[in-house]
């Protein structure tokens, strides 16, 4: 040891520890504590951008889900459903906005409306809950519309009853110009009842005929809200009131008359509320039953 030093010990040794040590301490460079902490927040800093990219990446993922979900006809992630959209201006079929559909079956089952601007809301059990009453008019008012959610819920009909027991649905279709003049006019729909080519085209329709083939499904249409008040209408009461003149008019259409034969449709018109009461001379059974009672009395 240097005199210097030793002298300084001698006077003051607290002191010369005291500096002693600030000399190693500077040479040895940061305390292993503070080196320890500057890692550490390091760390955090690394972790809080990672959490921050995390959580955006995360946004964005949601929100490309939810635009893909609100283009869909039938979602298949009722987690990601966020409800169907009617893109463009409100749909208005008296300005000739429709005239045709075109089905597409693919996995998302996308049906779109020529000329509409937008997709078909097709119900679902995924989606009936996000349904909004734009939804329900664009359904009972596009041609064909009612007939393509049966074909996508043939195997449904308590989801069919739902959505034929809704209002903006139903007056959409009452109020369609091909629809209301056939309620108000039974002319109209006496040459409907007529007219064979326009009964093949529906008929002949595979939905249809998986409806009358079905006897839940068709019993769920007979019993609806929807045929109660296409029967309560003028037309359908003036021919309800007149049951043999209706009867003359199923007996004279070949597809009308086929469906007297129908065990499905012979039940759905004995247990409608409106029909009951004529279902006998409608299906053309009156003159057996009279028949049978003849023959039960002798």
């Amino acid at each position: 040891m240097k005199k210097e030093e030793l002298m300084r010990l001698l006077r003051n040794p607290a002191q010369y520890r005291k500096e002693k040590n600030a000399a190693q301490q500077k040479a040895a460079g940061p305390a292993p504590v503070q080196a320890g902490k500057k890692r550490q927040d390091s760390l955090l800093l690394w972790v809080g951008l990672s959490v921050v990219a995390l959580v955006l990446l995360t946004l964005l993922i949601i929100l490309s889900a939810k635009n893909r979900a609100e283009n869909l006809t039938a979602a298949l992630d009722p987690e990601q459903l966020q409800g169907l959209t009617v893109a463009g201006t409100e749909f208005d079929p008296s300005k000739g906005q429709v005239t045709y559909i075109q089905v597409q079956e693919g996995q998302d089952r996308n049906v779109a409306v020529s000329n509409l601007g937008s997709t078909l809301p097709i119900i679902s059990r995924f989606n009936y809950k996000s349904f909004t009453p734009d939804n329900y008019k664009i359904i009972g008012a596009a041609p064909w519309a009612l007939t393509t959610n049966f074909s996508s819920n043939i195997q449904d009909p308590e989801l069919m009853r739902y959505l034929l027991s809704n209002d903006h649905m139903i007056q959409a279709f009452l109020s369609r110009p091909d629809v209301a003049p056939l309620l108000e006019d039974s002319q109209k729909l006496q040459a409907l009842a007529q007219n064979q080519a326009a009964l093949r085209e529906f008929f002949d329709s595979d939905t249809v005929q998986k409806v009358l083939a079905d006897e839940k499904m068709l019993r769920t249409v007979a019993g609806s809200r929807f045929m109660s008040y296409l029967l309560i209408s003028k037309s359908a009461k003036y021919f309800r009131d007149r049951p043999q003149q209706a009867a003359a008019l199923i007996a004279g259409n070949p597809y009308l008359n086929e469906l007297r034969s129908n065990p499905h449709v012979q039940v759905a018109v004995k247990e409608n509320p409106y029909l009951k009461k004529i279902a006998a001379v409608l299906l053309g059974t009156a003159g057996q039953a009279g028949g049978a009672k003849a023959r039960a009395k002798k």
